[in-house]
């Protein structure tokens, strides 16, 4: 797919706030609403932009304690990943889930209350899970940066 530059503007605008209105996003592109429209309507029926969401600040919830788990498993068969997938998607706790190629097998971002919540976590969830065999955790202790804004200057 070929994204002309009022195709990168829209997906520019609407990365740094996905409430825009069409009107709202229309003037700031200097052209009128209708094709506006018609040009987020394509880009959503395309699969560019798939969903809008509101970023939550987790402390303002008290989710406090972000964790970077690593996971090696025991068994790399379809049955066992299939099972190891499905559950992970059960859990709300883990924000995302990589299943890597290398030394690691997987990469699951966590998010709990305190570490007192993860030790009860980790023993009776995460290590539960199947194909588990190993565990490694990593607290992160500052954020550097944050985005979901994706770099468009090198978008096709």
């Amino acid at each position: 797919m070929t994204l002309d530059a009022t195709d990168r503007r829209i997906i520019s605008l609407l990365q740094e706030d996905g409430s825009l209105s069409i009107a709202e996003l229309a003037d700031r592109l200097g052209m009128t609403p209708p094709p506006c429209w018609r040009r987020v309507k394509a880009l959503k029926e395309q699969g560019v932009l798939k969903r809008q969401v509101w970023d939550v600040d987790p402390a303002a919830l008290g989710l406090t304690i972000e964790i970077f788990a690593t996971v090696k498993l025991v068994a790399h068969d379809p049955s066992a990943t299939s099972a190891f997938r499905q559950k992970v998607q059960e859990i709300p706790e883990i924000l995302e889930c990589y299943i890597l190629l290398g030394g690691i097998d997987v990469l699951l971002k966590v998010i709990v209350p305190n570490i007192g919540y993860y030790e009860t976590f980790f023993y009776e969830t995460l290590s539960q899970l199947p194909a588990v065999g190993e565990v490694t955790s990593s607290v992160v202790m500052s954020e550097v940066k944050r985005t979901s804004s994706l770099p468009l200057g090198h978008a096709g």
